[in-house]
């Protein structure tokens, strides 16, 4: 089952521009996941410059945030004009951020403040991150709630390929349903079935469905909440339920599941930058997008 360009770019989603893993672990990527937030690290690339990286991302996604670790250090490169064109050649002072590593004065931290936020006009705010990387953590989330980083989400989707599958065993019959699923997120899933579909009714609970996501195994009951035909066949979209009954998952299964989903999700999304930044590099700029329905996985 393949992964539209349409599909993977939808959403909101956050890039932090070479940040410092040391201040930001990778780790807080699947957390912030979690709590609603689609983010990912862009980092120093010595095939591909990052800069043609930031170009890619520019042309590919429409509802996108920025945010740029003005602490790296690169040879005859000067983070204050190159954000300055490129919030000019691009009019997207509404989607750049700066991080910096506090200073050791407050003079320091009011020129920074002063470049970036007053005459630059950056507008998702100009953060200096702790020496702690523990206080950082609820730095970062502060700043992405305050700039509506989950956009009109509650809860992520990510895209499944062949290798998300569910089986489950259900009604007086005993009629085992199998296959591979549509997407899947922290709180809903969804199933596209041929022919008549599921004989299953709208609010109808399925016990014990198993799920492997990309070999990852565990086990939910969940309540069909939505159905619609599409192209002959029927899609049905699933909340998980709870042992206790209660809506979501078990917090066990919860936390075990968040990285595996994360890693489905930032996977597709790097899949297609890595495939455009081989384009980049074989020409001077890009032209077009792939087709929006061909498929990449």
């Amino acid at each position: 089952m393949g992964i539209s360009v349409n599909d993977i770019v939808m959403g909101r989603k956050t890039f932090f521009i070479l940040p410092d893993t040391s201040l930001i672990p990778t780790s807080y990527l699947e957390d912030y996941f979690a709590l609603g937030y689609e983010c990912y690290f862009i980092e120093n690339d010595k095939r591909v410059k990052f800069q043609k990286k930031i170009d890619v991302i520019l042309s590919l996604f429409k509802d996108l945030i920025l945010f740029f670790n003005v602490d790296f250090h690169l040879p005859d490169h000067n983070w204050e004009n190159y954000i300055q064109d490129l919030i000019i050649d691009h009019k997207i002072q509404d989607s750049v951020g700066i991080l910096y590593t506090k200073r050791a004065t407050k003079e320091d931290k009011i020129r920074i403040e002063k470049k970036y936020l007053y005459e630059l006009g950056v507008r998702c705010g100009c953060t200096q991150l702790e020496y702690q990387k523990k206080q950082n953590f609820e730095l970062i989330a502060k700043l992405l709630f305050a700039n509506q980083a989950q956009g009109r989400r509650k809860t992520i989707r990510a895209l499944c390929t062949n290798a998300c599958t569910y089986t489950v065993t259900y009604g007086p019959h005993q009629i085992t349903a199998a296959g591979v699923l549509q997407d899947i997120s922290l709180s809903h899933f969804t199933v596209l079935a041929p022919g008549s579909g599921l004989e299953i009714k709208l609010y109808e609970k399925l016990p014990d469905i198993h799920f492997n996501i990309r070999g990852f195994l565990f086990r939910s009951s969940a309540v069909l909440v939505m159905e619609r035909p599409v192209n002959g066949d029927m899609l049905y979209v699933f909340a998980f339920v709870s042992s206790a009954g209660t809506t979501g998952l078990d917090e066990r299964t919860r936390s075990l599941l968040i990285p595996s989903l994360y890693r489905l999700l930032s996977s597709n999304c790097n899949a297609l930058l890595e495939r455009l930044y081989i384009s980049v590099d074989d020409q001077p700029e890009i032209n077009e997008l792939p087709d929006a329905d061909e498929d990449l996985l």
